[in-house]
């Protein structure tokens, strides 16, 4: 093979993309990331170009033109290795690469020896503060130039603003001492003004040392809520009439006060009155420098017993009502459990019963006996499963109807003995209490329990089911069949026997009205208020 064929000739290569198994996702990312890359290398020796035209003064400029050919090089490889994803042309994208390591070794090898020179040469910095400092240099010779030839002038310009300062300054003193003689009387007049005000505060006025925490004064409101006199106070600690637990607390705030970090203290503490009692007040201080220049501490104490003990009963009252909560929900926790645990047993003693009516059943041997025992089992299991469906719910009280219905269909379907009439039950979510449970149970039962006895003779036909709210008032249970014989006996079935006293018995509890047709079968409708439950 020639080295022409070894660097030209891709026959019997393979392209890159081949070994990133065709994915797109991976040939988008590397051609993307070559691609932009390349662009990138492309742009910069334009940009380095444009600079070196139009900064010829730049020393070893040439460099940069090393740098340009390094840089176009190094784009050149990145879009070679977007055409190799595709055609396996290796030996090209090899001399672009060699060309690359050339112009790469030849501009490191020439940059580390022109290394000493360009550190050598000032940097912009170093210019900058050179022509600052000539800069400054040539001011102050001009400005000292100047100041030489105003001194003469400036010295005799001295001498008499100090005789026209000296004329002024004696005025001025004048009229200090007249302004002082008004500020001693208008200080006089504002003092009485402070001791009338401090003195007659509704709330506690104190004045103490900073950093003894001594009382210097006291106003009587203070005095009073502590039961002491004023004199007896001052001259005192603050610290003596602070409960002892709470000390540590305000002793931290008032730091923070002392310190400065804070302008103002607002705290609350208990204090010790004289008979020994424990009095809650609200203190705000602040430390203020006299005209004298000495600090003090003023502070205004409120008296927040009665609202303290208001909060701590409220507090007891929270606490016991906490409790009583606790104890209700106890209580309801029980009920629960007892409601379970009777519904339970009602199950379990319907269950019972109708075991024992089956027992009964088998063991009769007339026709007619038998079926008014199998009737009773289904209204049985009507009333079981209205228990087991409040077992399951979450109050114990309500629960919704329409799977209660699905699941009584399906029992007196798989009562009656025949696979081939189908019950079709249609019910709107309704939630329900036992009160109306049992009583609609009862009936859905009685009218689906009579369509299977009588209106299909043949064994063959479909009973329908439908539970609807009209108006968001009323609820609307249909009871159909198509069954499809004469309709006078199912007419008697409808109109006597003890199923139809069931029926006219529940919708009167109920305080519902019901109307039967007979058109191509059997529909009984029965229009009852909508149940509170819901």
């Amino acid at each position: 093979m020639s080295v022409y064929e070894w660097l030209f000739d891709p026959s019997g290569l393979t392209a890159h993309g081949f070994c990133l198994s065709w994915l797109p996702g991976l040939i988008a990312l590397h051609a993307g990331s070559d691609a932009v890359t390349g662009l990138a290398y492309l742009s910069i020796p334009v940009a380095i170009a444009s600079f070196m035209r139009k900064r010829r003064d730049v020393a070893y400029g040439w460099v940069a033109y090393l740098f340009i050919g390094f840089i176009l090089a190094c784009g050149a490889t990145h879009l070679f290795s977007i055409l190799t994803l595709w055609f396996p042309v290796y030996g090209v994208e090899g001399i672009v690469k060699a060309l690359t390591a050339v112009l790469s070794l030849a501009t490191a090898v020439l940059l580390w020896r022109l290394m000493p020179r360009l550190l050598a040469l000032p940097s912009a910095i170093e210019l900058t503060r050179l022509n600052r400092d000539l800069s400054e240099a040539l001011h102050q010779h001009i400005h000292i130039g100047a100041q030489l030839n105003q001194s003469e002038a400036h010295v005799r310009q001295i001498n008499a603003e100090l005789e026209a300062r000296v004329k002024s300054r004696t005025s001025e003193l004048a009229a200090a001492n007249d302004r002082l003689s008004k500020l001693t009387v208008a200080l006089t007049c504002s003092e009485a003004e402070f001791r009338a005000s401090f003195e007659g505060a509704a709330v506690g006025k104190v004045l103490s040392d900073p950093t003894s925490q001594h009382i210097v004064r006291v106003n009587r409101a203070f005095a009073n809520m502590l039961g002491y006199t004023p004199s007896e106070l001052v001259g005192r600690s603050g610290t003596e009439f602070t409960v002892l637990e709470d000390q540590p607390e305000f002793d931290s705030e008032y730091a923070r006060l002392l310190s400065g970090e804070v302008d103002t203290l607002v705290h609350e503490k208990r204090y010790i009155c004289h008979d020994g009692r424990h009095v809650w007040g609200r203190v705000t201080a602040a430390i203020r420098t006299t005209s004298e220049g000495n600090r003090l501490t003023i502070g205004t104490v409120e008296d927040i017993d009665a609202r303290r003990q208001a909060e701590a009963e409220r507090a007891a009252a929270s606490e016991q009502l906490q409790r009583l909560v606790e104890e209700k929900t106890a209580a309801l926790a029980q009920r629960g459990l007892l409601l379970r645990e009777v519904y339970h047993r009602v199950k379990n003693n319907l269950q019972m019963i109708d075991s024992l009516l089956a027992m009964q059943a088998r063991k009769l041997d007339g026709e007619r006996a038998k079926q008014a025992l199998l009737s009773l089992r289904s209204r049985v299991f009507a009333l079981g499963l209205v228990h087991h469906q409040l077992m399951g719910s979450a109050d114990l009280q309500t629960f919704n109807i329409s799977p209660f219905l699905h699941e009584l269909a399906r029992n007196l379907g798989d009562g009656g003995g025949n696979s081939d009439i189908e019950i079709v039950v249609n019910s709107s979510p309704l939630t329900v209490d036992l009160d109306f449970a049992i009583p609609l149970g009862m009936l859905v039962t009685e009218l689906v329990t009579n369509s299977l006895k009588h209106a299909f003779p043949d064994g063959q036909g479909t009973v329908r089911v439908s539970l609807r709210i009209e108006d968001n008032a009323k609820v609307i249970l249909t009871v159909s069949d198509n069954g499809r014989f004469a309709p006078s006996p199912v007419k008697e079935a409808h109109q006597s026997g003890i199923g139809m006293h069931i029926i006219k018995g529940l919708t009167a509890q109920m305080r519902a009205t019901y109307a039967t047709r007979f058109d191509r079968g059997t529909t009984t409708e029965i229009l009852m208020d909508l149940p509170e439950a819901s």
